[in-house]
């Protein structure tokens, strides 16, 4: 072998030595940098015409196992969807209270039984009515409570699928700039290791937020697809489109075939909200439009059973003084069949409760409301009309007088309810469109319009006589019954259908949220260590080990050396020569 090959060998050995040494010390630098992955170069020898003419290194390399790699990233997204669901089932159960609580929708609706059987213990008492009339506004101010928290929830929700619609875009953009850089290196010639790196990181930022799957050509550029098989990352970046709403109740739901309602996720004019399975966008998604509508539904169960109880009680009674006007709740349909049978009375009463006029009706001879509205208008004393909301109004003619009206025989409708109660003209509590409850607002201005006892169905009531007689307590001994019979609840938000009463059916709601909130939390803590061992076993193996490294270094130091010495040995020996000639 000439010097000169010898040198040529030195030489490169000296070169390849450096550039391990500076990948070597590289990987020990950003050893705790997260998402860097070790990086090697394995050395090969470089053979001119058959014969070795040094060492050189092959392209610099992640140590990744990209299979274990895309099983992290999956295991990412599923993480990400629990740890949503998770954290908002127990915001709502810490919304909700504990059974234990004395201040849950199930402990006032105690409350209000209470001041119930006080009252009927001392029907004139007014402080007792007010505290049924202020226990009534209880109940009402905790279910609307539960249904802000929920609706709130939801607005929370929805905002923060804008936030991770803006991060997965701005991930696609930066993997898109990382594809520029990867062509522009591999045409230079130049390591992309550090690149790759980098394009994981971002894959798993989209990871996190929506399910995906990516791929990388042989120059090194990676594509990625979304739910459905939609195209994000092409040759160019297909963004995700979503639009937050800016208020959300009760009634604001999420459907595809409507232009209306809150906002899918789409690409382009492709709408892909129903391939969404996991990652934040994910479980974001199923909060605001399956998880928590479902706890409203059973809140709309709850509420209406109140309404069913207290309305149904006090439409039977009448109030002393009773009210000179009387509304219905909802608008009505003046052509809508009646569907009336038996005798309705209605009477007009004094301040004390004594009748002044009274009439029967007979409610199978009016075959329409219109014909019913008629026959009340056409009554002496009292007025009925259509107000501008189109809802019914009875109005004595002398406002010192009271409307009274009890079901002597026969109902309306399918139920067969009280012609007051199928129309709403002496509720005690209403709900709106959103599903928040009220007390009547001249009832809690004057809790003596809350109906005690019932109006007299007597034939042989006479004008002169008492309308509601002395310590009646009809209508609260209803009430009171209504409040703790067993009633059907149908089954919402993965509670069975039930038959049971108020107060339980509250206490078996909150346990319920409760047991979800549990059991969501012990499904994100199996994803999450399920992540976390992948993406240790991911770390053992592509990430840098301090010990291994510095040993790595020491011997390439030590090559590096002897490399040197024989450098120096060649050139002695090139003096030497020169300096015999």
């Amino acid at each position: 072998m000439s010097l000169g090959s010898a040198l040529t060998i030195a030489t490169s050995s000296l070169k390849t030595t450096q550039t391990a040494i500076s990948i070597a010390s590289s990987n020990i630098a950003n050893a705790d940098v997260v998402g860097y992955t070790r990086k090697t170069a394995a050395p090969q020898t470089v053979v001119v015409g058959g014969i070795s003419s040094g060492v050189s290194l092959s392209d610099i390399q992640r140590l990744v196992d990209a299979g274990l790699e895309k099983r992290t990233n999956t295991a990412r997204t599923q993480s990400a969807e629990a740890d949503v669901l998770a954290a908002y089932l127990s915001e709502l159960s810490s919304a909700l209270g504990s059974t234990t609580d004395d201040d849950t929708i199930a402990s006032v609706i105690g409350d209000l039984t209470a001041s119930l059987k006080a009252l009927a213990i001392s029907p004139e008492s007014g402080s007792e009515m007010q505290n049924v009339v202020s226990d009534l506004a209880a109940i009402a101010d905790s279910a609307n409570q539960l249904t802000s928290s929920i609706q709130s929830l939801r607005q929370d929700a929805d905002q923060k699928i804008a936030d991770s619609v803006d991060t997965v875009n701005q991930a696609l953009h930066n993997l898109d700039e990382l594809n520029q850089q990867i062509l522009r290196a591999n045409a230079a010639g130049a390591s992309t290791a550090d690149l790759v790196d980098q394009q994981m990181q971002q894959v798993a930022i989209i990871s996190g937020q929506i399910n995906v799957s990516y791929f990388t050509d042989s120059n090194g550029a990676m594509t990625v697809y979304g739910p459905g098989g939609v195209g994000l990352l092409t040759d160019s970046v297909h963004e995700l489109s979503f639009t937050a709403t800016s208020g959300i109740d009760s009634t604001d739901i999420y459907d595809p075939s409507s232009a209306g309602g809150l906002s899918g996720i789409s690409v382009g004019d492709r709408e892909i909200t129903s391939y969404i399975s996991g990652g934040a966008i994910g479980g974001l998604l199923t909060v605001r439009d399956d998880t928590l509508v479902a706890e409203q539904a059973l809140v709309d169960n709850l509420t209406a059973g109140i309404l069913d109880a207290v309305n149904t009680a006090q439409n039977a009674g009448t109030s002393v003084p009773a009210p000179s006007t009387l509304t219905s709740s909802q608008a009505l349909t003046g052509g809508d069949a009646l569907n009336g049978t038996g005798t309705l009375r209605i009477a007009l009463l004094d301040a004390s409760g004594n009748v002044q006029s009274y009439t029967d009706l007979n409610l199978s001879a009016y075959a329409t409301i219109d014909d019913l509205v008629g026959a009340l208008d056409g009554l002496a004393g009292i007025s009925a009309s259509y107000d501008s909301a189109g809802k019914l109004v009875l109005s004595s003619d002398d406002p010192s007088l009271g409307i009274g009206m009890a079901q002597i025989s026969g109902g309306v409708g399918s139920d067969n309810e009280t012609l007051s109660a199928a129309l709403g003209l002496n509720d005690l509590m209403t709900r709106d469109a959103t599903g928040k409850l009220s007390v009547r607002s001249d009832i809690l201005a004057d809790p003596s319009l809350l109906a005690v006892g019932a109006l007299s169905t007597d034939a042989a009531l006479a004008v002169g006589d008492a309308g509601i007689a002395g310590g009646d307590t009809s209508a609260i001994d209803a009430m009171i019954a209504a409040l703790a019979e067993d009633r059907s609840f149908p089954g919402a938000g993965g509670m069975a259908a039930t038959t049971t009463d108020l107060a339980s059916y509250a206490g078996a709601f909150i346990s319920h949220v409760a047991v979800s909130a549990s059991t969501a939390e012990a499904s994100a803590a199996i994803k999450s260590g399920a992540l976390s061992s992948l993406e240790n076993s991911l770390a053992s193996k592509s990430g840098v080990n301090l010990d291994e490294e510095t040993a790595e270094l020491e011997i390439l130091q030590t090559n590096y050396q002897a490399a040197a010495k024989v450098v120096t040995v060649i050139q002695e020996m090139y003096d030497t020569l020169l300096n015999m000639v």
